[in-house]
């Protein structure tokens, strides 16, 4: 079975690129998002090293195999229109944004930067859901973070989508706990899709599993790991989750149909 990884990370200091490649290798994923982090210290101290430059120059060196995704800052709003047509320039077609840093997607001073990413036909992953607490981390760099899970909520894509209608927005990691919101929204817009990175996903996949709604848009649906690259364990899972009975004749489209066929549409 192929897969396409929607969801990963780049640690050059601790998983080098060559154990990255072995490890999608392994468990034949064809093609992984590498999706940049703000250069900060609370992602820095983490070993998320993979910053704009670091995932751009990765992907260079193996574009058959990587596809960047590069993070922007959208309350900087004339720099960010000017960094999204550089990097559109440059080959990128994806970006990442992060409303729990304290915006939500909605706010009217973003219009303008999501009218580029509009007109460029590009993609945009948003963390959404809950966020993590880090009390390891100094008090001073959890606070200079701004984190608030309030700006993960699906619904406040509902204008966005609305207006913007050749953004392509995948709300990560099913937005759980907001999993019916996220759910319901990919059901009622063409332009949103879920992808099932993280536990998160697994925990959001318990929540469907149990309710089984009838409002599913199974073509909206995409695996991904939110690791550093080594997936096995995620890849593993998965599958074992896609033999049951409601899940399987969804799971080639999961793994690899519903990716490529969003990516195919954003070259």
């Amino acid at each position: 079975m192929k897969i396409i990884d929607f969801h990963i990370h780049y640690m050059p200091r601790s998983v080098p690129e060559e154990k990255m490649l072995a490890a999608m290798d392994l468990c034949m994923i064809e093609k992984s998002l590498v999706l940049a982090t703000p250069e900060h210290p609370r992602y820095l101290s983490m070993e998320l090293t993979g910053t704009n430059e670091q995932v751009l120059s990765l992907c260079r060196r193996h574009p058959e195999r990587f596809i960047p995704v590069c993070y922007i800052e959208p309350r900087n709003v004339m720099e960010a229109q000017t960094q999204i047509r550089k990097f559109h320039d440059a080959g990128v077609r994806w970006l990442k944004i992060w409303p729990g840093h304290g915006f939500s997607p909605d706010e009217a001073m973003l219009y303008p930067v999501w009218e580029v990413v509009n007109e460029l036909g590009m993609g945009m992953i948003l963390h959404s859901g809950s966020l993590g607490v880090r009390p390891d981390l100094p008090l001073s760099i959890r606070r200079s973070t701004g984190f608030n899970a309030k700006f993960g909520q699906p619904f406040l894509l509902d204008a966005p989508a609305r207006c913007f209608p050749d953004i392509r927005f995948v709300i990560a990691h099913a937005a759980y706990p907001w999993t019916l919101e996220a759910l319901e929204m990919t059901y009622m817009f063409d332009n949103i899709y879920l992808d099932f990175s993280c536990g998160l996903g697994f925990e959001a996949w318990n929540l469907i599993e149990k309710l089984r709604p009838s409002r599913i848009n199974w073509k909206k649906f995409l695996f991904g790991s939110d690791t550093a690259g080594l997936a096995e364990s995620f890849v593993s899972q998965w599958k074992q989750i896609a033999k049951h009975e409601f899940f399987a004749p969804h799971a080639d489209d999961f793994f690899y149909g519903n990716a490529a066929h969003l990516l195919a549409n954003k070259e």
